[in-house]
């Protein structure tokens, strides 16, 4: 492995874990404060470099799946930052809620893959090496992830009206 994939590889591991940590802060705090702004842009800009480093990260030379997925997220915290930095339309709220709570789900379900490609005790269950497919115990495990957020996705929007 070449010294340059490696350390784009760690910076994408400090890039996630901190995305993830500040993303979960931000879920679980107040809305619309000073610091849910600051540590919104904190979450923005590590979900960038998140993303554009996904897709410096290549296995075989081939753009495949999570890379896709990498894109789709770039575009969704953009949607989501810039929805709530114009304000500029009458739904705002619920659209910017819907971005970054879908935003942090896609990095849960990064996750999750990973886990099922890193963790030894998890290897066994996680994909085929030779068709790439996966074991039906990572679908299940992304099913609960996407039950969660989903059910998440609803308290929030829920809420809205009090903010």
């Amino acid at each position: 492995m070449s010294t340059l994939i490696s350390a784009i590889g760690w910076i994408h591991i400090a890039a996630s874990s901190f995305s993830m940590l500040i993303g979960a802060i931000i879920l679980f705090r107040t809305k619309g404060t000073m610091s849910h702004r600051r540590q919104g842009r904190w979450y923005f800009y590590a979900m960038i470099v998140t993303n554009v480093t996904a897709l410096m990260i290549y296995r075989t030379d081939v753009f495949f799946f999570p890379h896709w997925l990498a894109v789709a997220t770039l575009a969704v915290i953009a949607v989501g930052y810039w929805v709530v930095t114009a304000k500029s339309i009458r739904s705002w709220l619920t659209v910017h809620l819907t971005c970054m709570i879908v935003s942090y789900y896609m990095l849960a379900g990064g996750a999750v893959n990973e886990a099922f490609l890193r963790i030894a005790a998890l290897k066994p269950y996680g994909f085929d090496n030779e068709t790439a497919m996966p074991h039906p115990a990572v679908g299940m495990v992304h099913s609960v992830v996407m039950l969660a957020f989903i059910i998440l996705l609803m308290v929030f929007l829920r809420r809205r009206k009090k903010w």
